[in-house]
């Protein structure tokens, strides 16, 4: 019965493409990052391998901690900014640093000395998340406000997964201040970071040429999101207010795992609000997702002054006697409205749904079904978003208060900020976002605080009292299960309860995977890492894009690294002032310009944009270009 289970979940995602396409591919399925300037494998396949079989690799001396991290680092260099141009990462360590580090966790390996389960894997932190600058790092929310700024130390989960051995790798690209800059900004956008895309990849034939359509990747944790299922790193931190961490897990085909607020420190973390935010995890299995979050919620013996356990968490592959409720499934509403899925869609997607819910009643799991979920309307005030007024409110404290973790900043205020894009619009304030309506909205709000109190007040009992509490007393539930982008991630968040997700599988349009979406009640975080160990060892594995590297680009001859609005502003000084050939003249001429941005581009990526874009520049001629251009 696994084997018909295991088969009839399995996403069938081939992409419509000719025979002869699929068949070159076939052999490259297992090297996703194959380049002609690496002839030598690699150990392990970053688009693949989970944390776990990393440790295991560690552990009897196949693989060592370089290697894993030089890996990663190709990956990155390849399709980051480049190749699939995924802009998945704002920054990456340098790598002589990182080298260092794992160097280091290697000797220590060798010795005998093992800090935890993770030892020597890297992972990858949402840039809203403070590292020292040790680890040589921004921390910018994905604004240019804060690039070059430097924080006073490191955030407490940092310091505890530095302390427990595992690798900073890099810093990912978000949704621009979590989301809260200009209310049409699409999820994974910041000025620093570019549109942060999706690694599965609309594709079809039409008139025997290939088409490509981005899929959306959610928001605001998009980059780390992206970053796990398109190999860059096997882990990934991220922060949630109301399904920003579940959201783009959903749309990668990942595990996740948002804690009970409150439950994870939030110091030298940028946050919505205080009453929403926590930082949770994500990874492409569920064991790894349960290594991280002990890593993560376990304080150090530093913190506490004794010695503090090792795990609080197990991997549990059996159901055990979990109670378990499934919402109504024909709730993925959000999906038919933004036009992404059809009714074949919508159907395939139900087919999965009631397989996983029919297998588990087979196999003797204690179901409830159905269980009526409340709309997401029941969270409105007086007709009006609950959450908003909320958010408003405690985002000038929560920005404050980040601020001062700085050591050196160049703002110091909201209005700072808004200043500092206006006077950056090549920048902060591109054709793809112009506008900072957002931040302009929380500057000038004066929302009285009878308002937010009777606001929160509401969303602690429709949410909570009056929603899952209910359901969960009436129906005697561990957990409830959701579909993905059903409400149940707003209704956990305003009830502050925690929330996970789980892959499901992957539209055959277009490849795009979607999940389930479970809560619990406060501080039962081991139900739902229970649920999600049991699910990975019972269903399919989760659905895996296209190898990077043999996917055909969007653009056989995409534009250099820098974005458009750069590009035209390189372009345009460069017609309307005298530069003598020199891009390198140039290249001073416009660093200067941004100093204060912290924003900065090389001779060599100016040149190259100028090249490519059909002018007669040279790199190191400086004063004597003229000359030396005409000998």
């Amino acid at each position: 019965m696994f084997r018909f289970i295991k088969a009839a979940l399995a996403p069938n995602i081939e992409p419509e493409l000719p025979q002869s396409y699929y068949d070159g591919i076939k052999a490259a399925r297992k090297l996703s990052f194959t380049s002609s300037d690496y002839s030598v494998p690699p150990e392990f396949d970053p688009l693949t391998t989970t944390a776990y079989e990393l440790s295991e690799l560690l552990n009897t001396g196949a693989l060592t901690s370089v290697e894993i991290v030089e890996t990663y680092l190709r990956q990155i260099e390849q399709h980051n900014r480049r190749g699939r141009q995924l802009r998945a990462l704002i920054s990456v360590a340098p790598k002589h640093e990182l080298l260092r580090i794992a160097k280091k966790l290697d000797a220590e390996r060798a010795r005998g000395k093992k800090r935890g389960p993770l030892h020597g894997v890297p992972v990858v932190l949402k840039d809203n998340i403070m590292t020292d600058a040790d680890l040589g790092m921004d921390t910018t929310v994905g604004s240019y406000a804060f690039v070059g700024c430097i924080p006073k130390k490191n955030a407490t989960i940092v310091d505890r997964l530095v302390r427990r051995g595992i690798i900073i790798l890099g810093k990912a690209n978000l949704t621009e201040f979590c989301g809260l800059k200009n209310p049409s900004m699409p999820p994974g956008w910041s000025a620093v970071g570019g549109q942060c895309q999706s690694p599965y990849v609309a594709r079809h034939i039409a008139k025997k040429k290939l088409h490509w359509e981005l899929s959306a990747p959610g928001g605001s944790s998009t980059g780390s999101a992206v970053s796990v299922a398109s190999g860059f790193c096997t882990l990934a931190v991220g922060t949630d207010t109301i399904g920003s961490l579940i959201t783009p897990a959903n749309r990668a085909a990942l595990y996740a795992l948002k804690p009970t607020v409150g439950e994870i420190p939030m110091e030298g973390i940028f946050s919505l609000s205080k009453t929403f935010d926590s930082a949770g995890g994500m990874a492409k299995s569920a064991k790894d997702l349960v290594a991280l979050m002990d890593a993560m919620m376990l304080p150090t013996s530093k913190e506490t002054g004794n010695k503090t356990p090792t795990t609080c968490f197990r991997i549990r592959e059996d159901w055990g006697n979990l109670r378990i409720g499934f919402t109504e499934p024909t709730i993925w509403k959000t999906w038919r409205k933004s036009g992404r899925i059809n009714a074949d869609a919508e159907r395939f997607m139900l087919q999965k749904y009631e397989l996983v819910l029919q297998s588990l009643i087979q196999m003797g799991v204690d179901i409830v079904y159905p269980v009526e979920l409340p709309p997401q309307s029941s969270l409105n005030l007086d007709g009006k978003n609950s959450f908003e007024p909320i958010v408003y409110s405690e985002f000038r404290e929560c920005l404050a208060e980040f601020i001062r973790e700085f050591k050196i900043t160049k703002v110091h205020s909201l209005a700072e900020i808004i200043n500092f894009n206006l006077e950056h619009p090549e920048l902060c304030l591109p054709p793809s976002c112009p506008s900072q309506n957002d931040l302009m909205a929380a500057l000038q709000s004066g929302i009285l605080r009878d308002h937010v109190t009777a606001a929160r007040h509401h969303l602690s009992q429709a949410g909570g009292t009056n929603g899952l509490d209910y359901l969960f007393s009436t129906h005697q539930l561990d957990i409830l299960v959701a579909p993905g982008d059903a409400a149940l991630s707003a209704l956990a968040a305003a009830a502050g309860y925690p929330t996970a997700a789980c892959p499901l599988s992957a539209l055959k349009l277009n490849g795009q995977p979607f999940g389930l979406t479970l809560t619990s009640r406060p501080h039962t975080e081991h139900l739902l890492l229970h649920f999600l160990t049991a699910y990975e060892a019972t269903f399919p594995p989760r659905a895996l894009p296209l190898p990077l590297s043999t996917v055909p680009l969007q653009d056989p001859n995409p534009e250099p690294l820098p974005d458009r609005p750069i590009v035209e502003l390189i372009l345009h000084e460069w017609d309307t002032r005298r530069f003598s050939c020199s891009a390198d003249a140039l290249a001073d001429w416009l660093n200067a310009r941004w100093k204060k941005s912290g924003y900065e581009l090389s001779a060599e990526t100016v040149c190259e944009v100028l090249r490519s874009n059909g002018r007669i520049a040279f790199r190191g001629l400086g004063d004597d270009a003229e000359g030396a251009f005409a000998r």
